[in-house]
């Protein structure tokens, strides 16, 4: 089968959030069980520069745009490590910038445009690569309009499957009714009533309404999405899909996250000689300036600093975590930052890195005893099962792909790997943290054998990759 993924960012050669890392392992996995899979990004200034070699695999491909014909080149390179191949589309004026959406806090004014520009350009040049897709893999809102174009009378060509990575209300890419004209769409074209929503053009409501085959990033989340509480703004079409919608937990890369070669570390591990992680959380305690002691367990944190990512309760909760050390890496809402600093600064318990900074990162997942994510909402997570798989125990709130990869109350096939809980109370988080401390401190050799559970772990992307290769051929018998 041949599958045509369309991402705004992959990894390593641009990399805002999750979706670049979903983009940059899932076809090396799909290439691996026999796919002709390729991947189809904008050529960004950061990926000229990440990119090890590219060469030029179109000159010069026409782009019909609403108010004149534009044109792109294609670049064409590898993902790392694999054969998988490349595309870069290229137009100077809308992606030669240092930012993928823009600066820091704040958005480029004609993003519109530009993933109009890369919607139309995906579709134009597969023509002159001679290579044609039986499936379109379009991930979030940037993407969704190749699905509205493909349901346009005459532009009949690949099936779609659309991810919803998170359809959060900041990340349902909505822009003003009245720039409707920069798509070339116009209210009375094929699935445009269903985008038009409360005076705005919401285009994962796109990619929802007009794509063959859906998916989110786990089990959970596709269930929660169909409600208000997860889904406001777009609850009533997953609803209507139904069945066209699917939940497929992401995976990780073990040739990326893997603390038996992991050269950032300060002791490599693994589940057979797992003894360098007590000098990893040794090297962490003293690189964050905490006391370094054995008996006390350290709780690691990297995360976005926002609400969202359960900021606010962690807040009220702060004061009651006294029997274990805390150690917090992340940037964002400066009320965070700022709570967070004052705890550093008047606990010895509690360290925290105002930064983002990857190999810091590294060090707090194969250092720390246990890993917090007490999301509001999670739609799948990597943070979590990269934990695991450096043995660092997540206590997490029962969300999204949260409540799926991670059991406190063990059953046949999946023993205990981690602690959660249900509502989003700081109450209830504390209580958590405190099942966890309680258990390092008075039963270290149940405690062990979680953290043997953890390491023992599958995250890989082989599964997931075999549910979306179903999804893809379910996609293209639809469209058949």
């Amino acid at each position: 089968m041949k599958v045509l993924l369309a991402s705004a960012e992959v990894a390593p050669f641009a990399k805002v959030g999750g979706l670049a890392d979903v983009a940059g392992s899932l076809p090396k996995a799909l290439a691996d069980l026999g796919l002709d899979i390729r991947v189809i990004m904008p050529k960004y200034q950061q990926a000229a520069e990440r990119a090890p070699k590219m060469w030029r695999a179109v000159s010069g491909c026409p782009v019909p745009m609403p108010d004149a014909m534009s044109g792109c080149a294609l670049d064409e390179s590898r993902l790392p490590g694999s054969d998988v191949p490349v595309y870069f589309v290229e137009h100077h004026d809308y992606f030669s910038r240092p930012y993928v959406y823009g600066p820091p806090g704040s958005s480029y004014p004609d993003n519109l445009e530009r993933l109009t520009f890369f919607c139309r350009a995906l579709l134009a040049v597969l023509e002159p690569l001679n290579w044609q897709p039986e499936v379109i893999h379009l991930n979030d809102w940037h993407t969704a309009l190749v699905a509205v174009y493909l349901r346009q009378p005459g532009l009949a060509g690949p099936a779609t499957v659309f991810t919803a990575h998170n359809l959060g209300p900041a990340y349902q890419g909505t822009f003003p009714a009245d720039l409707l004209g920069v798509t070339g769409l116009s209210p009375s074209s094929s699935g445009v009533q269903q985008m038009l929503q409360n005076g705005q053009i919401n285009l994962a409501r796109a990619g929802l309404d007009c794509a063959d085959m859906i998916n989110t990033v786990s089990e959970k989340y596709a269930q929660e999405i169909a409600t208000d509480e997860f889904g406001a703004g777009v609850s009533d079409l997953v609803g209507r899909r139904g069945k066209d919608v699917w939940g497929i937990v992401n995976g990780i890369d073990y040739d990326i996250w893997n603390p038996a070669t992991d050269q950032a570390i300060a002791s490599n591990f693994s589940t057979e000689d797992p003894l360098g992680k007590a000098e990893c959380k040794r090297a962490l305690q003293e690189l964050a300036g905490l006391p370094t002691v054995d008996q006390v367990p350290l709780i690691g944190m990297v995360t976005r600093l926002d609400a969202q990512k359960g900021l606010d309760i962690l807040a009220e909760t702060l004061p009651q975590i006294t029997d274990a050390q805390l150690v917090v890496l992340g940037t964002g809402d400066a009320r965070y930052e700022k709570v967070l600093a004052q705890a550093a600064a008047e606990r010895e318990n509690v360290a925290v890195f105002v930064d983002f900074d990857l190999n810091l990162a590294r060090q707090i997942y194969a250092g720390a005893d246990m890993f917090l994510m007490p999301s509001r909402y999670e739609p799948c997570g990597l943070g979590q099962m990269i934990a695991l798989a450096y043995g660092t125990v997540p206590i997490v709130r029962a969300t999204g792909g949260l409540d799926d990869t991670i059991q406190e109350k063990g059953t046949r096939g999946k023993p205990q790997n981690g602690y959660k809980f249900k509502e989003y109370m700081a109450k209830e988080l504390l209580a958590a943290i405190n099942r966890a401390v309680t258990t390092y401190r008075r039963r270290p050799k149940r405690w062990q054998k979680i953290v043997t559970n953890a390491l023992s772990c599958d995250c890989s992307w082989d599964r997931s990759a075999r549910k979306y290769v179903q999804l893809y051929e379910a996609a293209a018998t639809k469209k058949a």
